[in-house]
């Protein structure tokens, strides 16, 4: 999973706080405020694997500049929060910030609470699934 993948997944709390420690210490520039806006969501016909639009999805999106160097951040749903911190933290990775070991560090361990996360959820459904083939004997 890449880093905006674990960003949108992963918790808030931690992005705020990471995104608080690169404002405090960087010079950081709003470009695009955090603010609303929509994206086509494409779909795959299973049967002739045919590209389709499914239709809009609400998306929050938010771009700035760290020392400079600009990032971009969106968000699934309402989250202006969410999307502003993937923006701040694109841009602090893109330009090589001091605390980019420690970014890497919080991405890392959060993808790894989301792959535990996500097996324990396996887990749960794989002891609701029903053997068809045991059934009709």
């Amino acid at each position: 999973m890449d880093f905006r993948g674990i960003m949108a997944e992963g918790d808030l709390d931690r992005w705020l706080d990471l995104a608080q420690t690169i404002v405090d210490r960087h010079k950081v520039e709003i470009m695009l405020p955090p603010e609303p806006c929509t994206a086509m969501l494409q779909a795959v016909d299973s049967v002739g694997c045919t590209p389709f639009y499914l239709g809009e999805v609400l998306m929050s999106e938010a771009a700035v500049a760290v020392n400079g160097v600009a990032g971009y951040g969106f968000a699934l749903e309402d989250e202006p929060r969410r999307a502003l911190c993937v923006a701040i933290i694109d841009a602090a990775l893109a330009g090589e910030v001091p605390e980019t070991a420690a970014i890497r560090a919080a991405l890392a361990d959060e993808a790894a609470r989301l792959s535990a996360q996500a097996k324990r959820e396996e887990s749960l459904v794989a002891a609701t699934k029903v053997n068809f083939a045991i059934m009709e004997g």
